[in-house]
């Protein structure tokens, strides 16, 4: 006689517009041993709607693993932010010159 499980409970530990975001996302916590699904509308992926909610991709990840893939998600994002803050501002850019035409001949 076997034995039925219950059904797995998720949680939502990232909401994203669009799907690329949300692939990242997955991917990530799915690098780090995370087991994690997307939940999204089939319309929006199918017409390309980003709008009024179509576009919104959630990504869920069994209720055990909550914790760990929020506090994962969290030094992801302050490891981005030092980064970003690091970075050297870019130099100025220079208008092209333009050519005096006192030395030109015709």
């Amino acid at each position: 006689m076997s034995r039925i499980r219950p059904p797995t409970r998720y949680a939502v530990v990232s909401v994203t517009q669009g799907l690329l975001p949300a692939e990242v996302v997955r991917t990530y916590l799915q690098s780090h041993g995370i087991p994690a699904i997307l939940q999204y509308e089939s319309a929006g992926r199918a017409l390309g709607i980003t709008v009024d909610g179509l576009g919104e991709v959630r990504v869920l990840v069994p209720a055990r693993w909550e914790r760990a893939a929020r506090r994962l998600l969290r030094a992801r994002r302050r490891r981005r932010r030092s980064l970003r803050a690091r970075q050297p501002a870019p130099p100025p850019t220079r208008g092209r010159r333009r050519r005096s035409s006192a030395g030109r001949s015709r």
